[in-house]
């Protein structure tokens, strides 16, 4: 069965010849950041940081009452300039923007069993509103 393509996305996505030649892997998420940044640097010398950001949505539940969903993203960035601010002011608790193409990877863990895991690797970033700040909104 087709599905039928959103024209606006059909139109970014078709070249001037009429066929389909850009693909798209983009996530875009506004969320409560859950840990402070965490700065690492695992290879040669190259920093990467990681942090959680929750969303979470509101849906009528079998019985009537309103059910929330929390979802946890894990975000990634690779990038050496930014790196530096994100470890210094993402806090636990901040509001914020992330977009970025969703990677897929797995890994040994020490117990040598093989894990999954799901990332958003930053690409674009804004802190939307401070936890203390919140409060005053």
């Amino acid at each position: 069965m087709l599905l039928s393509i959103n024209p606006a996305a059909k139109r970014i996505a078709t070249s001037a010849i009429g066929s389909v030649r850009t693909l798209l892997n983009k996530a875009s998420i506004i969320g409560y950041v859950g840990q402070d940044a965490e700065l690492n640097t695992p290879i040669e010398n190259r920093s990467v940081v990681h942090f959680s950001v929750a969303t979470s949505e509101v849906r009528k539940g079998a019985d009537g009452n309103s059910v929330q969903t929390t979802h946890w993203h894990r975000i990634v960035s690779w990038d050496q300039k930014r790196n530096p601010y994100l470890a210094d002011r993402v806090k636990k608790g901040d509001m914020v923007y992330v977009e970025g193409p969703i990677h897929y990877r797995s890994y040994t863990a020490k117990d040598g069993s093989e894990k999954q895991l799901t990332e958003i690797a930053l690409k674009s970033f804004r802190v939307l509103a401070r936890k203390d700040n919140s409060k005053e909104q």
